[in-house]
């Protein structure tokens, strides 16, 4: 019989400060582990699910225990591989239709405490999009389809909006114009999709100045907008802002071409419709 190698669980092996030893029990004492307890709460603000308490799960409290057992997908979110959450989960007799690893997210596990909104918009997301299914699920399940490949409809609209400069107040003019009309066309479509039950979000992602040739682009479900929209093509050109924001003298800003117009910051109609066909609505 083979052995297994199993990951040793590190949570809180720092220091010990002087005057005894005390321990504060909680979802995870590493920077992963708190991590995982975070984008719980923003997932469950966001409307995503609610959270069901690991510890009363442990200890078989049998009303956890039910709520678990009756909901439509168990989401377990672990710090690190030693897969604490998920064990619990298992020994309750359940298995979990999603594990989201935080340090497979390209997260480090240890480091301070003090969390950036980027570490957890990264642990969200994953969630949202479905990362920690099987892989042959997310094989049955492509994004912007209803799980069986036909590309029908689904029931969650990640739109992504990615750009240079920390906000939508700090970035390039177009990428700005950009990030309005997402905006915009998310507040109009919301309530409608809402009605079918739909979950609309949006996930603002400022990339680093490197990356400009990604700047100015939206996702729907991971898809791009150029993918989801027959005959249009990304081109880049000049752009002032984007030079004053890099330093960079020669500095280009993603473009599209659709229907022999060039449309610098992307127009609302045709975000619109690219979020319809991520849908499988149109």
């Amino acid at each position: 019989m083979t052995e297994q190698t199993v990951p040793r669980c590190t949570c809180g092996g720092g220091a010990e400060p002087e005057g005894g030893t005390k321990r504060i029990i909680f979802a995870g004492a590493s920077k992963a582990g708190q991590l995982s307890n975070e984008a719980a709460v923003w997932l469950t603000k966001e409307g995503y699910g609610n959270i069901a308490c690991t510890a009363s799960l442990a200890v078989s409290t049998p009303s956890i225990k039910k709520k678990v057992e009756e909901a439509d997908e168990v989401v377990v979110i672990d710090g690190c591989p030693v897969g604490c959450a998920r064990q619990i989960v298992e020994r309750a007799g359940i298995a979990p239709d999603q594990e989201i690893v935080v340090t497979a997210l390209g997260i480090e596990k240890g480091g301070s405490l003090d969390l950036s909104e980027e570490d957890v918009e990264t642990v969200v997301s994953a969630a949202w999009e479905g990362k920690g299914r099987a892989e042959e699920e997310n094989e049955r399940r492509p994004s912007g389809g209803c799980g069986c490949g036909c590309g029908g409809p689904t029931d969650i609209l990640v739109v992504e909006w990615r750009h240079i400069g920390r906000d939508i107040e700090h970035t390039c003019e177009r990428c700005g114009e950009t990030g309005k009309a997402v905006m915009d066309v998310v507040e109009q479509i919301r309530p409608i999709l809402e009605e079918e039950g739909i979950t609309v979000r949006v996930v603002e992602t400022p990339i680093e100045n490197a990356a400009i040739k990604e700047s100015n682009s939206i996702l729907f479900n991971g898809m791009p907008l150029e993918d989801l929209i027959e005959g249009m093509e990304v081109t880049t050109t000049p752009c002032a802002s984007c030079a004053c924001i890099t330093g960079q003298d020669d500095a280009a800003c993603r473009a599209v071409e659709y229907d022999g117009e060039r449309y610098e910051s992307i127009p609302p109609e045709l975000i619109a419709r690219a979020a319809l066909r991520a849908l499988g609505l149109e």
